[in-house]
């Protein structure tokens, strides 16, 4: 039924309100709300009949100094009401106010959307509706601030986590008079943080290749990409893997969430589970305070990109199991399981079935990663790519260096296509920036193509002069045994009796690979 409702406005004196007020019971009707302001009068009465209604705005509009009578659509305490359930409904943060009996006078919809209401919980008791801890129900009730503590809370859809603040409401007396209390998933911080300092993702545009066989690789690439399904990236090092997992994330549906790169092997064995799956609060010495998120949880509704996969150890190959067949990941130190939504694109330059055959690698864990699998081949397997990788080098070290070099001769491209990389695209574009330094003109010379042999830039009496350049040959090659017998990281770490950081510096150090 339409409810009735009316503007009067007046040249201001007193007696006005009583004035209406007569009127309005002079025909028996009720007055259902008033608000006065200096020279207005806001009047809605209850609903009706016609003849009634006409008498009582004839009447009102003879009061003297009534000089407008209008209907309105909304009382001034009614549109400030509405204006203010926009506001809270449009914020992404979920919002509850309650008052000191801790009873829920308000729920905004984004917070029925993340706890799982299917209403708003007006007038229920916040904790029996939500199982806050004790500490935060406290603070409440003492009218002290929860500033940004991560909790737990089971919803309808299972346990999540969530980022809580409160704020204390307080009467004319300073009394505590109930809370605004503020709820975010914590996904949505972290996929917030990661929209405000995520790099310039790369997409299949930026692939550069003019062959057909890397053509096909993209195409099916570009068709998995749409699905969620697991991938598994396979070719030797430095063919392009984590380029072509960055492609994937952004043609998917996940672009516009996290993708978390995560190199197996560069992190330590200690370190390495509490990274993935992070650690609850003082689960170890030098945890910090309130745990930590991991990977897997900063990764969800996105893609995490496992490169060297090989490199895992047996326990954390379990848990990666667990993680894709359940999609829920547990901290160090916690019995909660927190779902997670994320797709997983794994990568390695290591035959995988030859390490399930030694017992280095779990069969189920293989048989779940390799669903979709790809394998990049190497460059000396598709060489009609080089000129269009030059090109795109040129271009890309002229802009670093602030150079000019237009193109390369014919016969220092000869010598590129002659060559067999075994270091691939990577070993390809070190050779460009450093001909891109020595090139003195506009056009790469053949002289300035030095590939694999930097004793062109020592002289043999020069080498071994100094012990310590003696000693740095000496651990190179020490390490280059290890890695070629071991065939891993930590497989070199064990043979030369160092810790696998240790070995990880040293490659970095010497500019190698740990294949």
């Amino acid at each position: 039924m339409k409810k009735l409702r009316y503007r009067i406005r007046f040249n201001d004196r007193v007696g006005m309100v009583r004035d209406i007020s007569e009127i309005v019971a002079k025909e028996g009707a009720n007055i259902s709300s008033l608000a006065v302001k200096r020279g207005e009068i806001y009047l809605q009465v209850e609903p009706m009949p016609d003849d009634k209604l006409h008498s009582i705005l004839r009447d009102i509009s003879r009061i003297p100094d009534v000089y407008e009578l209008t209907p309105v659509e909304w009382m001034p305490h009614e549109l400030a009401e509405q204006q203010l359930r926009t506001v809270i409904n449009s914020v992404r943060e979920g919002i509850l106010s309650i008052n000191r009996s801790f009873i829920i006078s308000t729920c905004n919809v984004r917070a029925m959307q993340i706890l799982g209401f299917d209403k708003p919980p007006v007038g229920a008791i916040l904790y029996n509706v939500l199982d806050l801890p004790e500490d935060i129900l406290e603070l409440m009730e003492k009218g002290k601030p929860v500033e940004q503590k991560e909790v737990i809370i089971r919803t309808s859809k299972g346990p999540s986590r969530f980022m809580i603040n409160s704020k204390p409401i307080f009467d004319d007396r300073g009394k505590t008079a109930g809370a605004v209390i503020t709820i975010m998933k914590m996904s949505e911080i972290r996929r917030l943080a990661h929209s405000l300092t995520r790099p310039v993702m790369v997409t299949f545009e930026d692939i550069i290749y003019q062959s057909k066989k890397i053509k096909e690789i993209v195409d099916l690439a570009k068709t998995v990409a749409a699905g969620d399904s697991t991938v598994l990236l396979r070719g030797e090092s430095g063919t392009g893997k984590e380029l072509f997992a960055r492609a994937i994330h952004m043609e998917s549906p996940r672009r516009d969430y996290p993708f978390v790169a995560v190199n197996c092997a560069a992190i330590p064995d200690t370190l390495l589970e509490s990274e993935l799956f992070g650690y609850a609060d003082g689960t170890f010495t030098g945890a910090r305070r309130g745990g930590r998120p991991g990977l897997f949880e900063f990764a969800h509704h996105g893609t995490i990109f496992l490169d060297e996969i090989a490199e895992l150890p047996p326990h954390i190959q379990a848990k990666l199991l667990r993680v894709l067949q359940e999609g829920s990941v547990r901290r160090l130190g916690e019995m909660e399981e927190i779902r997670v939504d994320v797709r997983i694109i794994a990568a390695t330059n290591r035959s995988l079935e030859e390490m399930i055959v030694r017992g280095d690698f779990r069969a189920d864990l293989f048989y779940r990663l390799n669903v979709i699998p790809i394998y990049l081949p190497p460059l000396r397997e598709h060489k009609e790519d080089i000129p269009v990788l030059v090109d795109y080098f040129i271009k890309k070290f002229n802009q670093k260096f602030n150079k000019s070099v237009q193109g390369i001769s014919p016969d220092a491209l000869e010598l590129l296509l002659n060559y067999h990389w075994p270091g691939n695209i990577r070993e390809l574009e070190n050779v460009m920036e450093r001909a891109m330094n020595l090139c003195k003109g506009h056009i790469i010379k053949a002289k300035d193509i030095i590939i694999n042999t930097p004793s062109i830039l020592v002289s043999p009496g020069e080498k071994y002069f100094h012990l310590e350049e003696m000693v740095r040959e000496t651990e190179k090659e020490a390490l280059l045994r290890a890695l070629s017998q071991g065939g891993s990281a930590r497989k070199a770490a064990k043979i030369l009796g160092v810790s696998h950081t240790t070995v990880i510096k040293k490659i970095k150090k010497y500019g190698l690979t740990p294949d």
